[in-house]
């Protein structure tokens, strides 16, 4: 049955005991009021569960819950804000923290902050204003993060600061945008991101992801990033995606929608990833996006064809300079020749005499006599 409105007072359940579980569902109007669920004399022993199931949130106040209790979810909720220390400095650990299939409008820097759960959930919820910085602060996952089937409108960076995450898997999600390094965590065991969307991200995004130290003392090889089946509208950065070393990074399937040029296929072949993985990581070849072409065709095929065009015309221009410079080499020369032959068919004649007046002169040169022309 649903109820039009429901306001839990600070301190309602203060005296209660041994209460395992309690369930609020379908309220049009759930009111919550600064220490709601304030537990604090309840036996441990209880494992207390709190299950808000259906209702609409306008607000979750700041030190919601107190005392020891065991897991706090959020099911098909209609959620308006997550107030500062929504969640924080729970007394005792916690098994689970859940928000599932819920509407999320904004949630508050802090909000979750300085506790303990064995794991966090995030699964088939949206979350609609950008994910502030530290909106998850100095919180120790000591089994297993999750964020699945999720839609971010954007993640700001440090939205997720985790003291330690013995597994993170962030799988099948949308993400509109992601700046700087969303994620800043250490890493205890595993780390798989898989078949998710990331509309624009800068390629740090990924980089906080990092190995805490305790890790070498179980193990002496570096753990494996997987990164399968994601597809990326655009990347801000230089670098494409930059991942800590403290992991082997496995590639499988990465569709990118930004097309490169062969300035960039240059630049980016000696990254690590591309360079390992030249076939798991594909390009847009078109405006659309919608078609694709892994980095090693790109590079073998298209860029091969750019460089040939380019030492084609190279080569036929300096061909056509060189056919000019003969062709000028061989007109100069032909001219010259032509010239010399004139000068050698100019022979001069001699004037007309007699045969008298000859045999005179030739008598006179003979003798040396010979001043002037008779």
């Amino acid at each position: 049955q649903t109820s039009k409105s429901l306001r839990v007072r600070r301190g309602t359940f203060s005296q209660l005991f041994q209460l395992t579980k309690l369930t609020i569902i379908n309220v049009e109007d759930l009111i919550l009021e600064s220490s709601a669920f304030d537990f604090t004399r309840n036996a441990p022993s209880a494992r207390l569960k709190i299950d808000l199931i259906n209702d609409v949130i306008e607000e979750v106040p700041s030190h919601l819950v107190k005392g020891p209790i065991a897991e706090i979810a959020f099911t098909r909720c209609r959620i308006g804000v997550f107030k500062p220390f929504s969640i924080a400095s729970v007394h005792d650990q916690l098994h689970g923290l859940s928000i599932v299939e819920s509407l999320v409008n904004r949630i508050e820097r802090h909000a979750f902050k300085r506790f303990d759960v064995d794991q966090l959930t995030l699964n088939g919820s949206k979350f609609l204003a950008p994910i502030p910085s530290q909106s998850f602060y100095e919180v120790e996952v000591l089994d297993r993060f999750l964020i699945t089937n999720c839609s971010f409108n954007a993640l700001l960076p440090s939205a997720f600061v985790f003291k330690n995450v013995t597994n993170l898997a962030i799988r099948n999600n949308e993400f509109n945008d992601a700046a700087g390094e969303s994620f800043v965590l250490q890493i205890k065991k595993t780390v798989s991101v898989v078949g998710n969307y990331f509309a624009k991200i800068d390629d740090t995004v990924l980089q906080g992801i990092r190995l805490d130290s305790s890790y070498y003392n179980r193990n002496s090889e570096r753990p494996t990033l997987q990164f399968h089946n994601n597809r990326i509208g655009h990347i801000n950065g230089a670098k494409m995606l930059i991942f800590s070393d403290d992991f082997d990074v496995n590639f499988r399937a990465i569709y990118v929608e930004q097309s490169i040029n062969c300035d960039q296929v240059v630049s980016l072949k000696e990254t690590s990833f591309l360079k390992n993985y030249p076939e798991e990581i594909y390009f847009g070849s078109s405006n659309e996006g919608s078609d694709f072409k892994s980095f090693q065709d790109i590079k073998r095929f298209r860029c091969a064809e750019d460089r040939f065009w380019f030492y084609l015309i190279i080569g036929a221009v300096a061909g056509s300079i060189v056919l000019v410079l003969i062709c000028l080499l061989g007109s100069y020369c032909y001219v010259t020749q032509k010239k010399k032959k004139q000068q050698k068919l100019q022979v001069v004649m001699p004037e007309p005499r007699t045969y008298r007046e000859t045999q005179i002169v030739m008598q006179i040169e003979n003798h040396g006599l010979l001043k002037t022309d008779l």
